[in-house]
């Protein structure tokens, strides 16, 4: 089992593959879009995972600041979620909902072109990872008649070696790393985006009670007067 496993592995078949493939990604989608999409695929890794309970817990507690102090002199702290961080600090600027909701809408596009160029990066890996084993198959056959080799059986035996494996390597690269990360990031990113969206809502519906309740008392105080 270990020599067959050991027969398996060609490190030049795969430096084609694996550098051909990385060269024609960064040719076709640039190289910004392409560390883009490293980054997204190494927080599946090392980035924890959206924390319900800690934005949940931020958001009701600047409610609550918000409530006894109102939006302009409230000053709580910040959600750890990003985008649920800027929603809240821009109904704290500006103090209305539309403001919040252009805020919200703003960030929702921005978070979803990352995800989906991200997603997009690896899914092209995926369709030219098969296209660079074929041009290592092509490259391994051009070796099977070397000249002036002192051993012509082992060259030839190594050229084969090399056009199979690198056709090999094509198709595992394309499917069990790029297409399965392209789908990992979609996923992921859409878990946390129907997770923020629920806690956007509460807190949406929270302070537009908040105000509803402050004109209220507004004119209840007019009245009086």
């Amino acid at each position: 089992m270990p020599d067959s496993m050991t027969s398996l592995f060609d490190p030049g078949a795969l430096a084609i593959v694996f550098a051909g493939t990385v060269l024609a990604c960064v040719a076709r989608c640039g190289w910004r879009d392409f560390g883009a999409a490293l980054r997204e695929a190494s927080g599946l890794v090392v980035r924890r995972r959206f924390n319900a309970d800690a934005n949940r817990k931020a958001l009701a507690l600047a409610l609550t600041a918000i409530q006894r102090d109102g939006s302009h002199r409230a000053d709580p702290a910040l959600p750890p979620d990003r985008a649920l961080g800027l929603m809240l600090e821009t109904y704290l600027r500006h103090g209305t909902l539309e403001a919040l909701g252009n805020a919200r809408r703003a960030q929702r596009a921005l978070d979803e072109a990352r995800r989906i160029s991200a997603a997009q990066v690896f899914a092209w890996a995926g369709e030219l990872a098969p296209v660079f084993g074929l041009i290592g198959t092509l490259y391994g056959l051009t070796q099977l008649a070397p000249a002036g080799a002192i051993n012509p059986t082992a060259t030839i035996m190594g050229a084969v070696s090399t056009a199979v494996l690198t056709s090999l390597y094509g198709a595992l690269l394309a499917h069990l790393l790029c297409y399965p990360l392209a789908s990992a990031i979609e996923r992921r990113g859409q878990d946390e985006d129907r997770e923020r969206e629920a806690l956007a809502d509460w807190f949406v519906e929270q302070v537009a009670r908040t105000a509803a309740s402050a004109q209220e008392r507004r004119a209840h105080l007019r009245g009086v007067a």
